[in-house]
């Protein structure tokens, strides 16, 4: 590939959000989290991890807790309500008021038919889980105190919650408590809040308290079994491993520690520390597992994904939901979605002029989270929603540095309501937005009020089976693409609207996907790493894409980060190029596909990162096959090309990140 001027755009500084609870689903391996801003990720592990969809609460919507029944997902908070969302439109679905005041923690039982939930004053509301909703069955004998934390025991009929100085067990028929046990505290005058607790099969429980103590409770006799004082600071959060053989605990001092029931002699069994971990820098405040792996996040805001055999870790960032950047080509800018504003920037356009300057800041209305954002390409229309409505505006900059004009466009259609998905075509004529009502609508821009030029239903035609996930106009403006979470991708005309052809469903999600500048040529990437390539033309796979199904390196299908984006060299429409958060991927058509075992060479540059990855990817000056990496950046959240020979790369810098965090727990190293 030819070498092309880079604009290195790392002034896209976002705030780095903790995630404060999560909850797993083994059986769909989704992973629902919650961050201090309310907002709540779902994420797919059925391949490589990946954000599914991004359910953007309201500031008032206080999430404490997280609770999966199959597919349906509930969580609780200090408002008081147990709400319900509706993950096809992003929204709430309905809430449920729970007896006395704010609520902390909230669990299903194993039959996935009651949920229960503990509040602030002591209680404990049960609601039978139905299909159209939750009933209130009753609550629990009054406590005295909050409670913190509760699980189920595994029959149904037992629920335990933990609470200052104290783990209840509870008998659900009769509403009472049958067995209180007390923890003990370090000082008198100080009480031992229990943070966290979990319940396995042969009903041990497995408490965490401020004490940084770790507790192993018999629960048939309702006595203290084991302890382990494996924390300097407050065990905020615990996990057992799907074997049920393995505890895993963290807290205030970012360790995490890992405890193994382990046969000390003939049919003695004991828990013990094997070893421990430290994965993040600052508190760990959510646990989870996923098979083998241990999902840990916290204050730093990075969800990682750790094994112990091999011993690998993988963090993923803090960063919003892709897409995040709007490069404009023909006006040469570059639009930044943050969580609750816009920034527009203009990029330099030559040595003599290399800075970027800042051309408008939009809060949204309210201080809402917005949910999506676009520019045209020739800069005049600007475009983002929230979770209750779309706004469109004229936006005007001039070159000799006055004032930009910004105007809010007042006859937007009533059809078009809040949305997660809004691109324009090329030539600025059309904007398309997809709704949360799973409306497609293409409106025509123009001098008047925007009118809607078409709009289909995806999911009344079937053409689609869920929420778009990824919108796409190819470049020449004569296709829309838009694909599904479940792998169904459909294809339009954009000037009649009219349908044009799917491609063939695979069995993976797609992550990514991009058209050709000179053909109709559409690239998808797929969360399994499977990237194939289709002619819109003929309407089939290309002979290229079915080579390359069958020739792929080991090492491509390892990658721990999906492809978010793809790119085409302008200059060459040989060359495709993928990226995910580190690495960019260069695939060279015309060279022949290196074997399964072959290692991706990576292409050396003056340019590049660390020899960290040398052994993985041997350097190379002039790569012989068609695939190649280069490994220059951290988090890289955009990759496009702008024009010629220019390229535009958004990076967010880790150590942006770190220095917005607060200070750690202090703790002695080595004796220093």
């Amino acid at each position: 590939m030819p070498s092309c001027k880079v604009h290195n755009v790392r002034f896209y500084n976002l705030e780095p959000v903790a995630i404060h609870c999560m909850s797993y689903e083994p059986n769909y391996r989704k992973l629902a989290l919650s961050r201090g801003d309310n907002r709540i990720e779902v994420w797919d592990f059925k391949d490589v991890p990946h954000m599914e969809c991004l359910l953007p609460n309201l500031k008032s919507n206080s999430v404490e807790s997280l609770a999966w029944c199959d597919q349906r997902l509930f969580s609780t908070g200090l408002e008081g309500f147990v709400v319900e969302y509706n993950l096809l439109t992003l929204s709430i679905k309905y809430q449920q008021a729970v007896t006395a005041g704010p609520a902390w923690c909230l669990a299903v039982n194993k039959e996935k038919n009651c949920l229960a939930v503990g509040t602030e004053d002591g209680y404990i509301n049960l609601f039978a889980i139905t299909e159209e909703g939750l009933t209130y069955q009753k609550i629990m004998d009054k406590q005295e105190g909050r409670i913190l934390c509760i699980a189920w025991e595994s029959s149904g009929n037992m629920i335990v919650t933990g609470s200052s100085d104290t783990i209840r067990i509870w008998n659900v028929e009769t509403g009472h408590a049958i067995h209180k046990m007390t923890t003990g505290r370090d000082q008198r005058n100080k009480e031992t809040i229990i943070w966290c607790l979990a319940v396995t099969d042969d009903f041990t429980i497995v408490t965490g308290d401020s004490r940084g103590e770790l507790g192993i409770w018999s629960g048939h006799q309702g006595a203290l079994l084991q302890s382990f004082r494996t924390h300097t600071a407050d065990i905020l959060s615990l996990c057992v491993s799907e074997e049920q053989n393995t505890i895993y605990c963290a807290g205030v001092d970012a360790v995490i520690y890992i405890i193994s029931h382990v046969q000390v002699k003939a049919d003695v069994w004991r828990w013990t520390k094997t070893y421990q971990r430290r994965i993040h820098e600052h508190d760990v405040r959510a646990l989870a597992v996923s098979g083998p792996r241990l999902l840990s996040g916290g204050v730093d805001g990075y969800l990682a994904v750790s094994s112990a055999y091999p011993k690998t870790c993988f963090k993923y960032p803090p960063l919003l939901q892709n897409p995040a950047i709007v490069v404009c080509r023909e006006a040469r800018c570059i639009l930044l979605r943050y969580w609750t504003h816009l920034e527009v920037w203009k990029l330099g356009q030559n040595t003599d002029d290399p800075h970027p300057v800042k051309l408008l800041v939009l809060e949204s209305a309210g201080g809402d989270p917005i949910t999506c954002a676009a520019l045209s390409s020739n800069s005049r229309w600007l475009a983002y929603s929230t979770p209750l409505a779309t706004r469109f505006f004229s936006f005007e900059h001039h070159v000799d540095g006055q004032a930009p004009l910004l105007q809010k466009v007042a006859g937007l259609p009533e059809e078009v309501g809040p949305s997660h998905h809004i691109t324009f075509s090329p030539d600025s004529s059309l904007a398309i937005v997809a709704t949360n009502s799973a409306e497609l609508i293409i409106l025509k821009l123009g001098e008047g009020d925007p009118m809607v030029l078409h709009s289909f239903q995806p999911l009344e035609s079937k053409l689609l089976k869920d929420r778009i996930f990824l919108l796409e106009v190819s470049n020449n403006g004569k296709f829309l693409v838009a694909a599904d979470h479940l792998s169904n991708i459909c294809v339009w005309t954009l000037d009649n609207g009219k349908y044009f052809c799917s491609l063939p469903r695979y069995n993976s999600a797609p992550t990514a996907l991009g058209t050709q500048p000179e053909n109709d040529t559409l690239v998808v990437a797929y969360a399994d790493h499977t990237v194939v390539e289709y002619s819109l033309e003929s309407r089939k796979y290309t002979e290229f894409s079915q080579r390359l199904t069958k020739r792929r390196p080991r090492q491509w299908l390892n990658k721990a980060f999906p492809v978010i984006g793809i790119t085409f060299d302008p200059r060459n429409c040989d060359i495709i190029i993928l990226y995910d958060d580190v690495t960019m991927h260069v695939i060279n058509k015309t060279k022949d596909l290196p074997d399964s075992e072959a290692k991706i060479p990576r292409l050396d540059s003056s340019h590049s990162d660390s020899m960290d990855s040398y052994p993985f990817h041997p350097r190379v000056n002039d790569p012989q096959h068609a695939l190649h990496v280069i490994k220059k950046y951290k988090h890289l959240v955009h990759l496009t090309w702008l024009m010629g020979d220019e390229v535009v790369a958004v990076e967010v810098s880790p150590a942006a990140l770190d220095e917005q965090l607060p200070p750690i727990l202090k703790k002695k190293r080595f004796g220093m």
